[in-house]
């Protein structure tokens, strides 16, 4: 196995945030903090174009 200490932390540290944002989506479902699915995917490609346009 050729996996470095570093490639191995930063695995170990993606998994973790994976995890605390799964977390928190269960959390959100559990609250009834949920968008219908059409208003999500507004949401998200609205946001999408605010940081398209941030960038230029």
């Amino acid at each position: 196995m050729d996996i470095t200490l570093d490639e191995n932390l930063n695995t170990k540290q993606d998994n973790q945030v994976l995890l605390r944002m799964l977390d928190r989506g269960i959390d959100d479902m559990e609250t009834g903090r949920e968008l219908p699915l059409e208003e999500a995917f507004e949401k998200i490609s609205k946001l999408r174009n605010e940081q398209r346009n941030a960038r230029t």
